[in-house]
């Protein structure tokens, strides 16, 4: 399937849901073609040093909601449908990238449902309270699923305040233990 691209600096995974802004006349022609097709488009992590600042991989995204700021500026809320390989990118004439997806099974641990809390639950707890004293994060979140695992992981790599960089090597090359790890350290660090 072809689907147009968007690189940001942003870091999402399957489930995760996000508010974008936009305004350039090529991503407002995005945001259109994907409501009329109802096919969405593919988010992915803008990067440097690749052709056309595409990463390999993306999550497709759905638009569900659509606003306007107070500049008039449009807000599109979108959710991460799938984990998506990306191939054969190019540009059209408007310099919007387009590219060939493909399904992938990446982060892997996120395909293997880790749903049973178990002894995690601070991990969900902590996420709980951030949900509740973040109005922003409850109100985009229309579905939220804090007794998986893996969702749970999910939401934190995508929340802490740490590098793009980081984010990724904790979801695509870290086991799921040792990415498990992690976060209890620094949620015991953070949230003591």
């Amino acid at each position: 399937m072809k689907r147009a691209i968007f690189p940001l600096p942003i870091f999402i995974l399957p489930q995760g849901y996000t508010r974008l802004r936009i305004f350039e006349p090529r991503y407002l022609n995005m945001v259109k073609t994907a409501l009329e097709s109802d096919t969405g488009f593919v988010l992915c992590t803008f990067e440097h040093d690749t052709p056309f600042n595409i990463s390999a991989q993306g999550c497709l995204v759905d638009i569900i909601d659509f606003d306007q700021d107070d500049s008039g500026m449009l807000l599109i809320d979108v959710i991460a449908s799938k984990s998506v390989q990306i191939d054969d990118v190019y540009q059209d004439d408007q310099e919007l990238r387009h590219g060939l997806i493909s399904n992938c099974s990446t982060p892997y641990w996120y395909n293997d449902l880790f749903t049973d809390i178990g002894e995690h639950k601070k991990l969900q707890l902590t996420l709980q309270n951030i949900f509740l004293t973040n109005p922003e994060l409850s109100e985009l979140y229309k579905q939220t699923h804090f007794n998986e695992l893996t969702w749970v992981v999910a939401r934190w790599l995508e929340l802490l305040p740490i590098s793009i960089e980081k984010k990724q090597q904790l979801a695509f090359e870290t086991n799921f233990d040792n990415l498990l790890s992690f976060l209890h350290t620094v949620i015991n660090n953070e949230f003591a």
